[in-house]
């Protein structure tokens, strides 16, 4: 026989290791939005505290995925009662039996719940497909590398386009995490200072927020089952060449044998940016007049400068 909820003794849904709790339905759904409420007040509490800089619209970064579904639907009754505007923003890489249906998702929730719609492609800013891309230059390493920078640049592009002031991606618990331990292990402090959420505003760069990131990815999942949402559940054909597996694989063996691995991570690298000084003001490339994050020209036109359209 189960051991019933702790908080009302009915039959429980999830017990998570990390905090001892064990939720029926009923509380996890309130225990889910409540986390996710609370991070994103705070977020944008201390962006527009910082920044001075009031939020009147937001972007939420669509893939038609369960993290970004999930960050769709809260967002939506977050600014309901708010007065704040929402768009969603999607990403086309232009990836073969893959991002298709899960862009046809992204366009069912919208639709659904009454919100804007844009979207985006490979193919508008550089003239191909992420598929011909790799055709026509294979990268040394991953893929991931090179759809890294296109994504971050058709976002903020998109993002700057709809006027929003700040976007919302869809990185859980363990996503953050792996960020995190990725750039520990690399001993990039600079770059675990200047991760989302972003608390000040840099010229030509929408900041970004992340509400889910304490939430562990088996509890966006089982949020996104239960309300009965509709999401694309596929994986991307090209994430098994991603270095982030090693550092995933081993965060799941770490969080197995000491539960708050996790949350642990994201606290320490909050304590670091707590104690390190605000990053500094980005410059601008010389070749196209984006945020670059040196005095040269901006990863995107050194990676892609060929291929821009």
């Amino acid at each position: 026989m189960s051991v019933p909820c702790k908080s009302c003794e009915l039959e429980p849904v999830i017990s998570r290791r990390y905090s001892g709790e064990i939720l029926c339905r009923k509380c996890f759904f309130r225990s889910f939005e409540k986390n996710v409420d609370r991070e994103l007040r705070n977020q944008i509490n201390r962006l527009s505290s910082s920044s001075e800089l009031k939020i009147n619209r937001i972007g939420v970064g669509l893939s038609g995925g369960k993290d970004s579904t999930v960050s769709l639907h809260i967002l939506n009754m977050y600014s309901r009662n708010r007065g704040i505007d929402l768009i969603a923003l999607c990403v086309d890489e232009g990836i073969e039996d893959y991002r298709s249906e899960s862009l046809e998702y992204a366009k069912k929730q919208c639709s659904d719940l009454d919100v804007e719609i844009r979207i985006s492609s490979y193919k508008d800013l550089i003239g191909m497909t992420l598929d011909e891309l790799l055709r026509k230059a294979p990268p040394v390493a991953s893929p991931c590398s090179p759809c890294g920078v296109l994504r971050r640049r058709s976002l903020n592009n998109m993002a700057k386009s709809a006027n929003v002031d700040c976007m919302v991606l869809g990185h859980n618990l363990d996503d953050f995490s792996q960020t995190v331990l990725m750039n520990h292990s690399r001993g990039d402090v600079s770059r675990l200072v200047r991760m989302a959420p972003h608390r000040h505003v840099q010229s030509g760069f929408v900041p970004r927020l992340l509400p889910l990131r304490r939430l562990p990815e088996q509890e966006v999942y089982l949020y996104a089952f239960l309300k009965g949402m509709n999401f694309h559940d596929g994986d991307c054909p090209h994430a098994g060449k991603a270095q982030r597996n090693l550092f995933r694989k081993i965060l799941l063996e770490l969080e197995n044998k000491q539960p708050g691995t996790r949350h642990s991570l994201l606290n320490g690298m909050e304590k670091i940016r707590e104690n390190s000084p605000a990053p500094s003001e980005l410059s601008s490339c010389p070749s196209c007049g984006e945020p670059s994050g040196g005095k040269g020209p901006c990863v995107f036109c050194r990676e892609f400068g060929s291929f821009a359209v």
